[in-house]
Formats: structure tokens, C-alpha cells, sequence
């Protein structure tokens, strides 16, 4: 099982808002399509906890490499949550 490199997240090309036709996408928003791909590394990794629980899944190797990379992408969008948070609580205590 090969891990991508982070520098397959690609930034979003333009700034402004961004339309609900375009978030429901997941084309044009680089977070969502991080958020998305957070999600199905977590599914994956229940899914093969399932298949090594009931027998079907023999190689433990398996299961533990997907475990941790849902695990540390996990760590890290609640990270950046926490950093966002942090910003943006930054930014409500200063004064106009």
C-alpha cells in the first residue's frame, strides 16, 4: 500500500466565494476534496477491520497501514481545525 505524498492536495486557484452548485461538486474546493478524502480513509480502514474481525481479511499488515494513515489524517484536519479555530478567535479579539 503506497501512502501519497501531501503535495497531491492541491490549493484552491482562485479566491472568493464559492457558489453551493460548486462545494455540493467537491471540484472546486480543495478542503472539501481534503475533508472527502479523510472520510474514505476512515471507511477504509473500518471496512478492513471488519474483514480482519470476521476472518476474511489474513494480513494484519494490511489493515494496520490503513489504520494509520486514517488515524494521522485524522490528527492533522483536527489540527487545522484547532489552528483555524485559534485564528479566527485571534481575530475577534482584535480591535477596530
Amino acid at each position: 500500500m503506497v501512502i501519497p505524498p501531501v503535495s497531491s492536495v492541491k490549493p484552491v486557484a482562485t479566491t472568493g466565494t464559492i457558489d453551493k452548485a460548486g462545494a455540493a461538486s467537491g471540484s472546486s474546493n480543495g478542503f472539501l476534496d481534503g475533508l472527502n478524502e479523510v472520510q474514505a480513509s476512515l471507511d477504509s480502514a473500518d471496512k478492513l477491520a471488519g474483514q480482519l474481525a470476521n476472518g476474511t481479511l489474513t494480513d494484519v499488515h494490511t489493515y494496520m497501514a490503513a489504520a494509520t494513515k486514517a488515524e494521522l489524517a485524522l490528527q492533522m484536519t483536527v489540527a487545522m481545525r484547532d489552528k483555524a479555530v485559534e485564528a479566527y478567535q485571534e481575530i475577534m479579539r482584535m480591535q477596530v
